[in-house]
């Protein structure tokens, strides 16, 4: 029996590349493990037949705050979400409005 199913969120980074997301000295090389990890990604999609395609969100900057990515009203002192992996994500906190 068949369990049709669909990605949908993020699909874990590669230690490479979360490595390289908290050292972002090396700008250039971030954006080439992105594309990297991207490629990698969509190919294990197809590789699997799987009727949806996506990059994993591999690109982004966490799950959470992608979409406050760039604003210019936040600093990086908010909660600290730690995983059991070592890895961990790092919250924006607001210091002013509006938002």
């Amino acid at each position: 029996m068949k369990i049709p199913t669909e990605p949908i969120g993020s699909i874990p980074r590669s230690k490479e590349l979360i490595d390289a997301i908290a050292a972002t000295a090396d700008k250039n090389r971030l954006e080439e493990l992105f594309d990297k990890a991207v490629q990698e990604t969509v190919d294990l999609f197809e590789k699997t037949g799987s009727p949806v395609i996506t990059d994993g969100e591999q690109s982004k900057t966490s799950f959470v705050t992608y979409p406050l990515h760039g604003l210019s009203d936040l600093t990086d002192k908010g909660l600290k979400i730690d995983f059991a992996d070592g890895h961990f994500r790092q919250l924006p906190l607001l210091t002013k409005g509006p938002f």
